[in-house]
């Protein structure tokens, strides 16, 4: 058999060739290398992130429609905690500047009840079985979204809820 020898010319370009292929498929694998090495983090929420689903007083007479809610219940007695709620409510409202008016303050409470508490709304409602120790934020479509607790930072829920209002901007 004879060999055939390859000329400097075709050996260069196939060099060439080579390494314009490293270079294309150098970020794939790079990407792909890091994504195994170093995993990316989940989204990082303040409030407790909820299953969407429906809210259960969003069938409710006197339910805000078409605007994001901030929902409380108002206990029997309501004292220091729940007035402290329903203020914490109003300057989480109020801080979110233009959005403040897509976002809506909302207080159920028992038929019996008859509580004197800064919402916007009050619904009157049968029992309900939902936590009543800190208040719900609610989607224009009436799903749950988040839930904070009495003990939660102001600033901390009034940033994420700024961001949820501009991301969701043609919501509500």
């Amino acid at each position: 058999m004879t060999q055939v020898e390859v000329s400097p010319t075709a050996r260069r370009g196939r060099l060439k060739l080579l390494l314009m292929a490293a270079i294309c498929l150098a970020p794939v694998l790079a990407s792909w290398a890091v994504y195994r090495l170093m995993p990316p983090q989940g989204g990082k929420s303040y409030g407790q992130l909820l299953p969407t689903r429906p809210f259960v007083l969003t069938g409710a007479q006197g339910w805000p429609r078409g605007k994001w809610v901030l929902a409380a219940r108002i206990e029997p007695g309501c004292q220091a905690r729940c007035q402290q709620r329903f203020f914490a409510m109003r300057q989480i409202q109020i801080a979110q500047g233009e959005a403040a008016g897509r976002l809506t303050r909302l207080g159920w409470q028992d038929q019996a009840l008859h509580e004197d508490v800064d919402a916007t709304h009050i619904v009157q409602t049968v029992q309900t079985d939902v936590d009543d120790g800190g208040y719900y934020l609610v989607d224009p479509l009436g799903n749950q979204v988040l839930f904070y607790p009495d003990a939660a930072d102001p600033k901390k829920v009034i940033q994420e809820i700024g961001r949820v209002l501009k991301t969701n901007n043609g919501i509500g």
